[in-house]
């Protein structure tokens, strides 16, 4: 015992043994505190790996198979962004995505576990350390009203380059295709999705949306859409002259100005009030009469009224300059009326309200070259005296002036030129091939370049309906006269936030969320090519002639892009506002494109093939699907 108490006092040269034993548990404590951290910087990378895997794969549940845009290639495209492979010296990866059904909820788990190599835990034997981590995404459904404003003009008809080994394929057969993988994800792989809720509007030159407005919202045009119309022709088709439902745009005024927050006073093209309510003047039928008419040949002795005819010493030659037509006889556009009713369009009814009077009286009082030759004037005297251009006329805004009837059977080469009016629908080959001979929409007709009618907002409609209205509603018109990108967009907006007037029933009570999907492959064209006259030119925006929104006819595209601009900011001054998206597909014109991005701020897609089309819907319907992480 007195030897121990001895050695217990004995401490010279015993610090730094102590010293050592004390500091390897301090070390080893230390160690673990690293290793125990990398283990937690690797855990929470991995678990946004799931996170973002479980959300990307969900967003495109629907999207099987081997594409790049699958839900496997998309858990793996999203997990590995977030963790890439042998992160921070990682082992043993396993990646494991689960796809289910549960409580028509669809599913997306994604499971992963992978080895942490350790560092100071070696001394002790722990060479390395397996952590894993679980996600789970569902669809978790909010309702959703889309409206697709798709553009139907004739250059959808042209060929798009082959892209990742696929063929060559025309632009609208590219939209049809990339439209239907836009259904598969925004319905999520079922057949029917109580809470979606899609509208269409096909646009060209106009928008066929007429006979979804209330009756009260639409003039009524003499044998064009009333009564009349329908007591000799049975209804549509069976009538090609009948309406078919495409409107001319609102009242408007000409030159707008520049601030496209500011609503000009009489401009009714801007924003969500519809024709014929308070102070909006009910729409216009769109309507084109029969077109390429004769070329103008002023008569030097007759200027003013004259202007066109032939002259007092020519006799009426029927193959002379006057009745030659512009754009060359093989492509003669003149429409017969319907035999049943032709005198009662013409002569019947003296208001303006007849759509076709005015035509007439313009294209053909200018043959009248005296009164020795005036059996066979097209514009007589009622009764059948002569009508002198120099003195006597007809003021259609007033109805006052000499009165005055159309012999429709003395029209120049009426017999040999005219076609019966056939039923104007889009055609058959829906722009399949780069033919204008197999994709021409049938000709002539006061409907001619209609597209088929929107559909309007609904809810419930199977996902089977709406691949059927791509395929057969939404076709390229060929030849079509210029693309109005206003005419798609006011009418999409309309169909779209009027919910009081197009109603829908959304199976929730909660506001849905809203979407504009706007889709065109060139910027607005408006010209006077077509014929070689402004004022025998038609579009959304009536006769050129009539100076509808400019005086100045190179003014009509910056006038137009105008209104489209407004309104959108309308659109954005919604309440509930709409989120906008725009595909442009092989668009380049600044312009055009500078005017989209400040529809659409960070939601234009430029896309030049059928791939990036179809990458663009895919985007677009991703994120509109409501996705949530509920492990």
């Amino acid at each position: 015992m007195r030897n121990l108490r001895a050695v217990l006092r004995h401490t010279k040269g015993a610090a730094l043994p102590m010293l050592a034993a004390g500091l390897l548990p301090a070390i080893a404590a230390l160690g673990s505190a690293i290793d125990m951290g990398r283990i937690y910087v690797a855990k929470s990378a991995l678990q946004a790996g799931v996170d973002a895997a479980a959300l990307a794969g969900a967003r495109s549940y629907a999207v099987t198979g081997n594409v790049p845009n699958s839900r496997e290639a998309q858990v793996d495209a999203y997990f590995y962004g977030n963790f890439p492979k042998e992160t921070m010296g990682s082992s043993g990866l396993v990646l494991t995505p689960t796809f289910q059904t549960v409580n028509k909820r669809n599913q997306t788990s994604v499971t992963a576990s992978v080895n942490i190599p350790m560092t100071f835990m070696r001394t002790f034997g722990i060479e390395q350390q397996k952590i894993s981590a679980i996600a789970t995404a569902e669809i978790q459904p909010h309702p959703l009203e889309i409206m697709m404003v798709l553009d139907n003009t004739g250059s959808l008809k042209a060929d798009l380059p082959a892209s990742n080994g696929s063929p060559s394929k025309t632009r609208i057969t590219a939209l049809k295709d990339a439209s239907k993988s836009f259904l598969d994800i925004l319905y999520q792989g079922a057949d029917n999705r109580d809470d979606l809720a899609m509208g269409f509007v096909m646009y060209d030159i106009t928008a066929n949306v007429g006979k979804l407005l209330p009756s009260s919202m639409v003039r009524q045009r003499f044998g064009f859409n009333d009564a009349l119309a329908t007591q000799f022709g049975g209804g549509w088709p069976a009538q090609p002259l009948l309406w078919k439902g495409c409107v001319f745009d609102d009242a408007t005024v000409q030159n707008m100005t520049s601030d496209i927050s500011y609503r000009d006073p009489g401009a009714w093209d801007i924003d969500r009030s519809l024709p014929g309510e308070g102070a909006h003047p009910p729409i216009e039928p769109y309507f084109i009469p029969p077109f390429w008419t004769p070329r103008e040949k002023a008569a030097p002795d007759k200027p003013g009224k004259g202007k066109g005819r032939p002259g007092n010493a020519s006799a009426a030659d029927p193959n002379g300059e006057y009745y030659k037509y512009a754009g060359g006889e093989a492509d003669f556009n003149l429409y017969k009326l319907h035999p049943q009713f032709a005198d009662a369009m013409l002569n019947y009814d003296k208001s303006d309200a007849n759509p076709y009077r005015p035509w007439f009286y313009t294209y053909y009082l200018g043959l009248n070259n005296g009164a020795a030759t005036s059996g066979d004037d097209v514009i007589t005297r009622v009764g059948g005296g002569y009508y002198d251009p120099d003195t006597m006329d007809w003021d259609f805004a007033s109805n006052t002036g000499t009165p005055f009837e159309i012999h429709y059977d003395r029209i120049p080469r009426f017999q040999a030129d005219w076609k019966d009016a056939r039923d104007s629908r889009v055609n058959p080959q829906g722009g399949s091939t780069n033919n204008g001979g197999a994709n021409r929409t049938e000709a002539p007709s006061p409907n001619w370049q209609c597209p088929e009618e929107a559909e309007p907002v609904t809810y419930g409609r199977s996902k089977a309906y709406w691949t059927d209205v791509i395929e057969k509603k939404n076709a390229a018109i060929y030849p079509a006269n210029g693309t109005l990108h206003h005419a798609g967009l006011l009418w999409g907006y309309r169909l779209l936030v009027r919910d009081d007037v197009f109603k829908r029933s959304n199976p929730v009570n909660e506001d849905a969320k809203r979407a504009l999907v706007f889709m065109t492959d060139g910027e607005t064209a408006l010209s006077t090519a077509p014929n070689g006259y402004a004022n025998r030119t038609w579009t959304f925006y009536g006769n050129y002639g009539d100076a509808p929104i400019s005086k100045n006819v190179g003014d009509l595209t910056r006038q137009s892009e105008l209104r489209f601009s407004k309104t959108c900011a309308s659109m954005q001054a919604e309440k509930n506002p709409p989120k906008v998206y725009i595909v442009a597909l092989t668009t380049t014109d600044k312009k055009t494109l500078d005017m989209f991005e400040q529809c659409a701020p960070g939601h234009v897609y430029r896309t030049s093939d059928a791939a990036t089309l179809k990458a663009a819907f895919d985007d677009i319907a991703s994120e509109l699907v409501d996705l949530h992480l509920v492990k």
